[in-house]
């Protein structure tokens, strides 16, 4: 995450100390891009965990998982980045508890939260 992101994560944190049994960051999900020839072996790990994406957080509850995206002043590209990793994260993972897509910002913008709502990602901010 980048330092602005930490901040609304750590101001949502410090507001909902409580909110989440379990807590992941920078988790990956997807494919990898594919591996050169040229790429030596001991780099492959590395090839592999660069290119593939990540979502911010993956944060857990009694009954839910959260799929985190955040983002200041989060549009249309943040809402496509929580429902692709929620989608990749359930289809790899197959949980027995709903996955949800979530965009953390620090400002709601009224056509993110249009979407967001239309298309059932959650939308908190910090």
């Amino acid at each position: 995450m980048r330092p602005a992101d930490v901040a609304i994560w750590n101001r949502y944190i410090a507001k909902n100390p409580d909110k989440f049994l379990q807590v992941w960051y920078d988790y990956k999900v997807g494919d990898s891009a594919p591996i050169s020839d040229d790429i030596i072996e001991s780099a492959a790990q590395s090839w592999y965990d660069l290119t593939r994406w990540a979502a911010d957080v993956v944060a857990e509850d009694e009954h839910t998982i959260y799929v985190i995206e955040i983002k200041p002043l989060a549009n249309a590209k943040a809402l496509g980045q929580a429902l692709s990793y929620a989608l990749l994260f359930s289809s790899e993972h197959k949980p027995q508890k709903p996955v949800i897509p979530v965009v953390l910002t620090d400002y709601e913008i009224s056509s993110t939260r249009k979407v967001a709502d239309l298309q059932g990602i959650a939308l908190w901010t910090a």
